[in-house]
């Protein structure tokens, strides 16, 4: 329930079709924000009361700035298999990793005055990759509101009506844990303690 104090913010989500992607679109929505899902198909995402969809490719910064215009933060699941990419001819000559992402988004979001990036990956999986070890570089060194989150994605088997309700269910169920890290993530973009850090959920 969304209490006097609380604004409803607009957030953009990459890898929505995740289990963690959907426990945050039912927390999100559960808490009446509004939410962009960036999907590579329009048709793949069910359109609610406070969710729509647009399509957006996430290793481009012009693509990206396109997509999150208007929102108040950008979420994105690095991990999630969902995430959506370039098609065709414009895919082919184009890097898709974590520095290239990374690089879209701190050049998107302040393009079009979006301030915050939540931005989470298996960071202790990929920790050495060369890659990544640039991307943190880079990131830590941006003045873009950021916070890092290290969190698995859940696979991509749970929906957003598996988090509905969980009354009854026991604290060691994967539906409970991963709705637990959703709040966490959106606690943190409703009033943020952790600018500029990294925080770790583990399921």
């Amino acid at each position: 329930m969304l209490n006097a104090e609380t604004p409803r913010l607009k957030f953009a989500l990459y890898g929505a079709h995740s289990s963690l992607g959907n426990a945050l679109l039912c927390e999100l929505l559960s808490r009446q924000h509004e939410v962009v899902t960036l999907v590579d198909d329009l048709n793949s995402m069910t359109v609610r009361p406070g969710l729509r969809a647009k399509t957006g490719d996430l290793f481009d910064a012009i693509s990206v700035s396109q997509s999150v215009a208007g929102m108040d933060a950008v979420i994105c699941l690095y991990d999630s298999p969902s995430v959506p990419t370039a098609s065709g001819e414009a895919a082919a000559g184009q890097p898709q990793d974590f520095y290239q992402a990374v690089d879209a988004l701190l050049s998107g979001l302040p393009k079009v005055g979006v301030e915050r990036l939540l931005l989470a990956a298996e960071f202790g999986a990929r920790r050495e990759e060369a890659g990544v070890v640039a991307a943190l570089q880079r990131i830590a060194e941006h003045p873009l509101k950021w916070t890092l989150v290290d969190a698995e994605t859940g696979g991509e088997d749970l929906s957003i009506e598996d988090f509905s309700n969980l009354e009854g269910l026991d604290n060691s169920d994967r539906r409970v844990q991963l709705r637990r890290i959703a709040a966490g993530m959106v606690d943190e973009l409703e009033t943020p303690q952790h600018l500029h850090q990294e925080i770790h959920f583990r399921i």
